[in-house]
């Protein structure tokens, strides 16, 4: 069995279900950090959320490791052991693994009301990405090429009442950016008609998404697009109370032509707290509070669907993942446009720096030694008063010396559509002539290290990193721990 640290390479499958690789002591204080966090999201209303007791906890973590257990022997875990299972992924699910997906929210006006939609759906807007709005889709469509993505997906509130527009952006994704680029779509399919599935594919759509938890798990509409669009996924939160009647739907669906289902964690929010506190919910605390029970009903339907012989590929896209692998890849794409030859992008998407510094005369020797080297001049910079030297981790053999102390720096870079352009690091300028900024802001300034923790970072390796530094280095693997 393998735990995929990426959607690629593997090594033997370990799950482990706290949340940093620290100490016990730092996974405490992280907890801590976490709790007090989540208190000022909800302010009042915090007191009247259910937590777990430790022994209760102890017991949802005890069941969650018997499920893995089993995962473990029959299903692919990727994505750090954060992703399940892996084995027969939707098109756009296997985009996003590789952090090479945009998601457009093309309206914010729905006309469902589930109750757990995480933000208010009430106004048609203007499409917008990472914050950036495109009301023009030749924007949208440059900017998918200008950074390289290889998937897009449009969202709303529900694109199919803007169909027009929904299409127009569709078309011209595809005229732009051609086949190398798979396009789905996310709806709850109230509003689809065999007509409007051909425009769609005409448009260019390969993958279309129902929530079906909008009607109540009615498999009418999206019998429309079965062998009109090419992939028909299914994607819901795996509501705990539906558990039985989700178990005897993965028949239906397989019969009704469905391609994969993916199932997600129910989390709360400002918005969906008036709905979700009023069921018999425990909730957990993380970077965002989310539902213990959505969880283990999640895994079991997984294993359910295995146990059925897997005629619908199931797939649980837990918040860890999201938080840690999309939020990842966004960091990292805007990281590689800003980045210095002498600065490195971690795993986590964060821009480390790292500084030698002592006496002039010291530095200004090693300055020689990488010139005498031919050291490209790209992966080593002197300050401007010469007693500081940024260096590219290849450069440590030469710049390693006894008379000489380190400090490391990481910084995080972010794309934006407007702004001051005299403090962004890097402009980029799409078709029509419009500008999308890349701007950087310091995480950790200048920490001083040691040259055994220098030789961590050099190698690749990560024990007795500080915990400073830790979480913007790597990824951390497994589950959420339950408190």
């Amino acid at each position: 069995m393998l735990r995929r640290n990426r959607f690629g390479n593997g090594e033997p499958a370990t799950f482990i279900s706290g949340v940093s690789a620290g100490s016990m002591d730092d996974d405490f204080s992280r907890q801590g950090q976490m709790i007090e966090e989540n208190r000022r999201e909800y302010g009042y209303y915090y007191d009247r959320l259910r937590f777990p007791t430790a022994a209760e906890a102890l017991a949802a973590e005890a069941e969650r490791a018997e499920l893995l257990g089993w995962l473990e022997g029959h299903a692919l875990v990727g994505c750090n052991a954060t992703k399940i299972d892996c084995r027969n992924l939707s098109p756009g699910c296997r985009v996003c693994a590789e952090g090479s997906w945009s998601c457009l929210f093309v309206n914010g006006r729905c006309n469902c009301s589930c109750f757990y939609c995480p933000t208010p759906q009430d106004q048609a807007g203007v499409p917008v990405t990472n914050s950036i709005a495109f009301p023009n889709p030749v924007d949208y469509a440059d900017y998918l090429n200008v950074f390289g993505f290889s998937g897009a997906s449009i969202s709303g509130g529900e694109p199919l009442l803007t169909p027009e527009r929904t299409l127009e952006f569709l078309a011209e994704i595809r005229k732009r950016c051609g086949d190398r680029l798979h396009l789905w779509l996310y709806t709850n399919g109230t509003l689809l008609t065999r007509d409007l599935c051909r425009q769609l594919r005409a448009a260019g759509l390969d993958e279309i998404r129902f929530d079906i938890g909008a009607t109540r798990y009615n498999l009418k509409k999206l019998s429309l697009a079965v062998g009109v669009i090419p992939t028909v996924t299914v994607e819901i939160p795996a509501v705990p109370e539906d558990f039985p009647l989700l178990r005897d739907k993965l028949r239906e669906m397989a019969d009704a032509g469905v391609n994969h289902l993916n199932l997600h964690q129910l989390r709360l929010t400002p918005h969906n707290f008036r709905h979700l506190v009023t069921r018999d919910y425990t909730f957990i605390h993380g970077e965002k509070v989310t539902v213990l029970e959505s969880e283990l009903t999640a895994l079991r339907l997984v294993r359910c669907a295995i146990e059925q012989g897997g005629a619908v590929p199931v797939n649980y896209c837990s918040f860890p993942y999201k938080r840690r692998f999309q939020h990842g890849a966004v960091r990292r794409r805007a990281a590689l446009l800003v980045r210095e030859g002498y600065e490195h992008v971690t795993e986590c998407g964060y821009l480390r720096s790292m500084t030698a510094t002592g006496a002039s005369d010291v530095i200004q020797s090693l300055a020689e030694d990488l010139r005498r080297l031919h050291a490209s001049s790209e992966l080593w910079k002197l300050s401007a008063a010469g007693d500081g030297l940024r260096f590219a981790p290849v450069l440590w053999p030469v710049v390693r010396h006894a008379g000489v102390a380190y400090a490391v720096s990481y910084h995080e870079a972010a794309i934006a559509g407007s702004g001051d352009v005299s403090r962004a690091s890097r402009t980029l300028r799409l078709g029509s002539g419009r500008t999308v900024l890349v701007a950087r802001r310091p995480v950790v300034s200048s920490l001083a290290v040691t040259p055994a923790v220098v030789d961590a970072l050099c190698n690749g390796t990560y024990s007795g990193l500080p915990s400073e530094i830790l979480p913007c280095e790597t990824i951390p693997a497994g589950p959420a721990k339950y408190f």
